[in-house]
């Protein structure tokens, strides 16, 4: 029962979604995630990068955060991963392998851009645009649900309430 409560709590939490992709061995990428309920929180100290000189360009700068999620949800590591928040930001990054906790499931992400919606997600070597026709279930039905991709392209819609799929 704790861990019921403790899921719950969390999951009041999650003011962004994701949608995770996986690297396939040909080059290309598959949506393995959409539109899933998920935090953000600082993982480590982040510092800006420093300049080396006056009017020398400054480095990539990259940081972690730790992406939370239910705990029926995990990446792998290389997953790309992009974070939406409610105020039009999109992180984008790249996952390490998930912890897995009763109550939740914990992903470091090392972040290598912040945007803007408004572009397309592209994959695969020659450009091309995938999508998934996955979107998150109706929250005005009083669904908290996210649907997923599986290895032969098969959308699953989930719930995302214990004991129902």
């Amino acid at each position: 029962m704790r861990d019921a409560r403790m899921t719950r709590a969390l999951r009041r939490t999650f003011d962004r979604t994701a949608c995770v992709f996986r690297p396939l061995s040909d080059g290309t990428e598959r949506a393995v995630y959409a539109d899933i309920p998920c935090a953000l929180s600082r993982s480590a100290l982040t510092s800006a990068p420093s300049v080396g000189a006056e009017g020398a360009a400054l480095v990539e700068s990259r940081y972690a955060l730790s992406l939370y999620t239910m705990p029926e949800i995990w990446l792998r590591l290389g997953d790309r991963v992009t974070v939406s928040d409610k105020s039009g930001r999109v992180y984008h990054a790249r996952a390490s392998d998930s912890v897995r906790y009763p109550s939740h499931c914990v992903t470091v992400v090392e972040i290598s851009y912040v945007g803007a919606p408004g572009g397309t997600q592209q994959s695969g070597s020659a450009g091309e645009r995938r999508s998934s026709e996955m979107s998150e279930l109706s929250a005005a039905a009083g669904s908290e649900g996210y649907a997923a991709c599986s290895d032969d392209g098969q959308v699953s819609r989930e719930t995302g309430k214990e004991g129902q799929a």
